[in-house]
């Protein structure tokens, strides 16, 4: 009975790490770049716990670019595009950790 309980115990904190441990990152900030000698592949950029805090660092990087002179163009509340005059550009995208927008990897 004693074996029972501490095997009970011990499933039920790995089971309770790994679903603190996944919803750490359960949000994705993703970059892709343009430009003439710039590979179109999406990026990490960093990850946040919830989906407002991803939309939340989506529009105040949105709202620095504005600032710094790119025109800024939002499709939704979770993906940006930003222009420079210089021709350069820049898309974000808050997705859910389990989706890379890079497509399915080959195994």
């Amino acid at each position: 009975m004693l074996r029972t309980a501490a095997f009970l115990a011990t499933v039920v904190v790995v089971v309770v790490s790994v679903a603190t441990a996944s919803a750490e990152c359960a949000w994705v900030l993703w970059n892709r770049p343009h430009g003439p000698d710039v590979p179109e592949a999406w990026r990490v950029v960093t990850g946040f716990g919830t989906r407002d805090n991803c939309v939340r660092e989506l529009s105040a990087r949105g709202a620095r670019w504005r600032s710094s002179g790119w025109d800024v163009t939002f499709n939704g509340d979770s993906r940006l595009a930003a222009t420079s005059v210089k021709g350069g550009v820049l898309e974000l995208m808050c997705l859910p950790d389990a989706t890379d927008p890079r497509g399915p990897k080959g195994k």
